[in-house]
């Protein structure tokens, strides 16, 4: 492992040498996304397949980079990362927090490197984690808030949104309509309120000649339908350019998000759609998640009892 980016957490100058924060990068985890047919670039089917194609990596080895990231910026002296994944890619949850606990950290951050806020980083996580404090006592374990709304996130989305220039097709006086879309979560446990206040920080980096509504991939509302009904008869939108909030390719982005534009497509003839490439591994969204963890490391070393 290289040097790490900041040398050590910040704020910890007074922390012993011995002293090593344990995280768990908590994922979804999927193994899918190893073919472009299962990604946007792959949509339209025609001569422009391809040609905005950013080589996204799986999600197995996309979460694997990732990790190595944020290694990086917390720092491998002071910090010792673990990949978890709720599915498919182990360790799971509780087994990446034993290993830290027979590695001898002595606080363990649970960071959910999720999109969304969903069950499974609410109420299935706060179980878990219950359940090992009762086994664990010796061990400082904590839930990080998500990755939610953040302005380097709407940076990612401008950028993917503006990668896409060359083959959105526009006249002068255009509105480009946006189309966020994310996963989608069961209402009763995401009600996204963090993804419509992302959507505004996006339209607001983007200025005036666009307008930007969010959307569910399925399952809860908003739905794509109802966005694009929006975008084009209320917010009167000349192209829609459709952003999957989604890390990877895979199953959602192929079938939900993309099977979706095909169907909206045809219902709006007249208004162009093109898709970009999913948000993959970037520096400024393993930031937050870095911000994430020092934020509730700080918090707890310094506010506990002696």
């Amino acid at each position: 492992m290289s040097e790490s980016i900041n040398g050590k957490l910040d704020g910890f100058d007074d922390i012993s040498a011995n002293y090593k924060l344990g995280v768990v990068l908590l994922c979804h985890g999927s193994q899918r996304g190893n073919s472009k047919t299962e990604c946007s670039c792959a949509w339209p089917d025609g001569p422009d397949s391809y040609k905005w194609c950013r080589d996204c990596p799986s999600t197995a080895k996309g979460l694997v980079e990732t990790t190595a990231k944020l290694q990086e910026i917390l720092g491998p002296s002071t910090s010792e990362v673990i990949l978890s994944c709720l599915e498919f890619i182990e360790p799971h949850p509780d087994e990446a927090v034993q290993i830290l606990s027979e590695r001898g950290v002595r606080q363990a951050i649970v960071m959910p490197y999720l999109l969304g806020n969903g069950k499974h980083a609410t109420e299935e996580m706060d179980e878990v984690l219950d359940e090992l404090r009762s086994k664990l006592p010796h061990l400082d374990i904590h839930l990080t808030e998500g990755l939610g709304s953040d302005p380097k996130l709407a940076d990612v989305v401008c950028d993917r949104i503006n990668e896409m220039d060359e083959f959105t097709p526009r006249n002068p006086g255009d509105i480009i309509g946006i189309l966020m879309v994310k996963a989608g979560t069961k209402s009763e446990y995401d009600d996204c309120i963090w993804f419509s206040a992302l959507g505004e920080l996006v339209e607001n980096k983007l200025g005036s000649g666009y307008a930007v509504e969010v959307a569910q991939s399925h399952y809860g509302d908003p739905t794509m339908q109802f966005a694009v009904d929006k975008l084009v008869n209320e917010r009167n939108v000349d192209v829609i350019v459709c952003v999957p909030y989604v890390f990877f390719p895979g199953l959602i982005l192929q079938r939900n998000i993309v099977g979706s534009i095909e169907e909206l497509q045809s219902t709006y003839p007249h208004v162009n759609m093109v898709i970009t490439p999913p948000l993959g591994v970037d520096d400024r969204i393993v930031n937050v998640a870095a911000d994430r963890i020092r934020n509730v490391s700080h918090e707890q070393r310094f506010t506990a009892s002696p």
